[in-house]
Order: structure tokens, then C-alpha cells, then sequence
């Protein structure tokens, strides 16, 4: 109990003292996904290349600057580096996953042809179909500090009936953005 005090004395005196702690916050926005009807046969599905959109938010310690910052998910790693982030305080991510570094998707009976035609279409939020890892590097004089962060992205699939614009559903021929009004 006493350690746990002093650390709350010792956030709240460096607080007032204007210390600022690092971190970086990420925002990823989900992927929307169209997909046709597919046969009862089939409970997987594959999915095309994958653009997620991360607001990124990094914060360095007082006097300290921002040096990179790197987002890696699968067999994909993006780095933006001091010059690339400016004096923004909202960094814009693109992470672009292509089909090949993704595992087929399990959905169940989620678009099933047999019943998407008397079914209203639907979506199926696919929670953590990756995890993107990310990290925050900072400066300060010749001392340098990372901060790691983790944070899953999510897919939505949307299933498009018979009369609806129905995409191309070959994996090869698509790509799924974050962005908004996505179509495939």
C-alpha cells in the first residue's frame, strides 16, 4: 500500500511539475468487406487486400521529440519518420495487407446462398482479423525511448443479394478500404 501511494504522489508532483509521459493512441478504422452469396459447402472465405486507415496520436515526454513511429501487422511494415510526421499532432496511417499474407475468414452460415435471398443483407463484424503493432520512438538530447502499442483491426463483411451492386469477389481483383464509401 505504501508503493502504491508513493507512485500516485510521484504521478500527481510530476504532473504539476509539467511532465508529460509518452504515448501513442491509435485509432484504426474497420475494413468493409462485400461479399456475395456464397454455397453452403463453404464456411470460409478468403479475403482480398486489406487497406486499414490508423489515426495516429503520438506524444513524446517533455523536451522530448518525435523520431518514428513504425506500424507492422502480418508481413507488413510501414515507418514514418520525423520529417514525415511534421509538428501534426494526428498522424495518418495506411497499412495495405495484400490477400496472400491473410488466413481464410470462418463465417459460418453468414451469406449463405441458400437463405441470402429471403434473408435481408446483412453485415458480420469480424473482430481481430490482424493485430497491428506499433511503436513510438523519441529523443531527447542523446537518450532515446520507445513506447509499444497493440491494437487489433477489425473487418466488416457485408453481404450483397442478388439485385444489390454486386463487387468482384475474386481475392486477386479487390482491395477493401477503411476509407469512406468503400466499394469494391
Amino acid at each position: 500500500m505504501v508503493k502504491m501511494i508513493f507512485v500516485l504522489i510521484g504521478a500527481a508532483t510530476g504532473a504539476a511539475a509539467g511532465f508529460l509521459p509518452e504515448r501513442l493512441h491509435v485509432d484504426a478504422q474497420a475494413v468493409v468487406v462485400e461479399i456475395e452469396p456464397i454455397p453452403d459447402s463453404r464456411q470460409l472465405i478468403r479475403l482480398p487486400k486489406l487497406r486499414f486507415s490508423l489515426a495516429l496520436e503520438p506524444v513524446c515526454g517533455t523536451n522530448s521529440r518525435i523520431e518514428s513511429i513504425s506500424v507492422s501487422a502480418a508481413d507488413t511494415r510501414q515507418t514514418y519518420g520525423a520529417d514525415d510526421i511534421g509538428a501534426e499532432k494526428i498522424v495518418n496511417a495506411v497499412l495495405s495487407i495484400p490477400n496472400e499474407q491473410l488466413g481464410p475468414i470462418r463465417i459460418g452460415d453468414f451469406c449463405n446462398s441458400n437463405v441470402a435471398s429471403t434473408v435481408e443483407a446483412g453485415e458480420l463484424i469480424i473482430h481481430g482479423v490482424l493485430t497491428a503493432h506499433l511503436s513510438l520512438r523519441c529523443a531527447k538530447d542523446e537518450e532515446h525511448s520507445m513506447t509499444y502499442v497493440s491494437q487489433t483491426l477489425n473487418v466488416i463483411l457485408r453481404c450483397i443479394r442478388s439485385g444489390d451492386a454486386a463487387p468482384n469477389t475474386s481475392p486477386e481483383n479487390q482491395e477493401s478500404s477503411a476509407e469512406p464509401e468503400p466499394r469494391l
